[in-house]
């Protein structure tokens, strides 16, 4: 390595600092010239006989912790590989009395100005009950989060090394907030105490235990065999707290939550690790507490997909990237479009095209829904106004209309002044809602349905004949259409979805609804439906749902 003047007077200065620390007190200092393999050590604190050590490495494998002498040992490695530009490590080490303390080492490599020898330089500070280290957790004398990180990185590159697994147990006290709020902070950090005395005594030597913030805690297995070895690492401990903890005379009960995550199988990526460690505590949760689950990669792929969805339905609207589709309502005797409902779609930059199926439940779940609604309301009649001024002879346009924007009371109202914009009467915009919508709304909104239709708009019963479907929908409100569901006619081809049709059909000539069969998808389906009295009918077999210039050739030919 390359030497200059500026080398020179650092060197100097180094030996300067060396004699000072020494007459001061808990500084160490180390000379390792690697190339002839010789140490020169001066320090006090570790208490060991180090005359005999040759090397930075073999010093470093007496004096570690432990638990703590791979990561020692891979920052020297690290630094000696000019991974990184200087060399720095803090770790624990076990002086010869059985003391242990936490050591800062900081050093560089010189050349020797005489023998030209590469020397590693270093500093050791013992940083015990100081904030230097920053991988002490005060409360329960555990290493933290920072420190476990650097650990659990170092494992998993051994790990990927040694073709190995290793795993990690997260541990989440689900009652933790209830102790606090009955017996107070001083008692909660008491049973933070104690509870990770308990776990550590329960776990083997080569195990790490760590604080993270809050109530949370993490064990680290480097190694194991068969992953039934950690199975019995989390039965061991449910069952040690199913025993209450005795703290400050109190008999406390601990619930716990747990989630495991095997390394490089899961993820060979720090972070991510302890992301799908979160995760698996979220499954156990949701599963009743007090329980241990694995990571599931199938399963945290739809999760993730799910937070990805919610987090970019919040700006689909500003960035433009919903639209709508429109399928065709065909009257079947006189071979016309009579209306055509609206179908909102959504093709994201980042995930590509999402179904409603699947965005709308989140976006109702997360509030979004109604914001979304009045956006697909506004388009569709934007469009219906253009198609009216164009000469097309519809019906009505449909829209379909969740139980969120029912419930609202400025509803109807949002809705009259679309109407009002527009130029569009409402008697020609049906609102398609599901009965169980319908039964929703209603006990918030109590009048809304009624007052929709005496203000002219048409109400259809979306998804007829499954779930909710009962008489006294229909006897109490005035509705324009029965919407057949699919599942009915995917099967009208048997005798029992045909007799479930016929009385439907006949229940609504009497009280005055039109019908129509959704999902019709072949011509077998659309000759019993034509058979049996059905006048109108949606599907694939006539034609998909379709964008704004190609719905508008197909209104061309049959709407004018």
């Amino acid at each position: 390595m390359p030497i200059g003047s500026s080398d020179s007077i650092i060197v100097r200065e180094f030996d300067t600092i060396y004699k000072h620390a020494l007459n001061v007190g808990d500084i160490g200092i180390c000379k390792w010239n690697l190339d002839k393999d010789e140490m020169y050590i001066a320090e006090k604190i570790t208490g060991h006989d180090l005359d005999s050590v040759k090397n930075m490495k073999e010093m470093l494998s007496i004096i570690a912790y432990p638990k703590d002498r791979d990561l020692a040992l891979r920052d020297l490695e690290d630094y000696i590989n000019r991974d990184t530009i200087y060399y720095q490590s803090s770790f624990r080490i076990r002086t010869k009395a059985g003391e242990i303390k936490w050591i800062l080492c900081r050093g560089k490599i010189f050349k020797d100005i005489v023998t030209k020898d590469n020397v590693l330089h270093v500093l050791m500070f013992n940083v015990t009950g100081t904030k230097l280290h920053e991988g002490h957790d005060i409360l329960t004398n555990l290493i933290n989060d920072r420190f476990f990180i650097r650990k659990l990185k170092n494992s998993i590159k051994t790990a990927k090394a040694q073709n190995r697994r290793g795993a990690l147990i997260y541990i989440d006290i689900d009652n933790f907030g209830s102790v606090v709020n009955n017996f107070g902070f001083h008692f909660g950090d008491e049973v933070l105490i104690g509870f990770s005395q308990t776990v550590d005594s329960l776990i083997d030597k080569d195990h790490e235990l760590a604080k993270f913030p809050g109530d949370k805690f993490i064990i680290l297995i480097h190694n194991f065999n068969n992953i039934k070895e950690v199975e019995e690492i989390c039965n061991r401990i449910y069952e040690r707290f199913k025993s209450p903890l005795l703290i400050m005379d109190n008999q406390i009960n601990i619930n716990l939550s747990l989630g495991v995550t095997i390394f490089p199988d899961d993820s060979d990526d720090a972070d991510e690790l302890l992301k799908y460690c979160n995760f698996a505590i979220s499954q156990s949760k949701q599963s009743g507490k007090n329980i241990c689950t694995f990571f599931d990669k199938q399963v945290s792929e739809s999760y993730y997909r799910k937070i990805l969805i919610e987090s970019e339905l919040l700006n689909a609207i500003v960035k433009d990237e919903l639209y709508l589709n429109y399928q065709p309502k065909i009257d079947i005797s006189s071979n016309r479009v009579k209306s055509v409902e609206v179908l909102l779609r959504w093709r994201n930059g980042k995930i590509g095209n999402i179904s409603p199926i699947e965005f709308i439940p989140i976006a109702e779940s997360k509030g979004h829904i109604v914001k979304i609604g009045n956006w697909v309301l506004e388009e569709a009649l934007r469009t219906a106004n253009e198609w009216k001024e164009k000469g097309y002879k519809l019906e009505a346009i449909c829209v379909n209309i969740s139980p969120m924007q029912l419930k609202r009371k400025d509803f109807k109202a949002n809705l009259l002044d679309l109407c009002n914009k527009y130029n569009y009467p409402p008697s020609k915009l049906e609102l398609e809602i599901t009965e169980g919508t319908l039964m929703e709304a209603c006990q918030d909104n109590v009048n809304i349905i009624d007052e929709l239709i005496e203000t002219g708009f048409q109400i259809a019963i979306d998804d007829f004949g499954t779930g909710y479907s009962n008489l006294n929908t229909l006897i109490q409100f005035k509705l324009s259409t029965l919407k057949v569901d699919k599942s009915i006619i995917d099967h009208i081809e048997n005798d029992k979805n045909r007799y479930v049709f016929e009385s439907i059909l006949t229940l609504a000539k009497n009280l005055g609804f039109k019908v129509i069969a959704e999902g019709v998808e072949t011509k077998e389906q659309f000759d019993i439906l034509t058979k049996l009295g059905c006048n109108r009918v949606q599907g694939y077999y006539f034609s998909k749902p379709l964008p704004k210039n190609e719905i508008e050739l197909l209104l061309d030919k049959y709407s004018r």
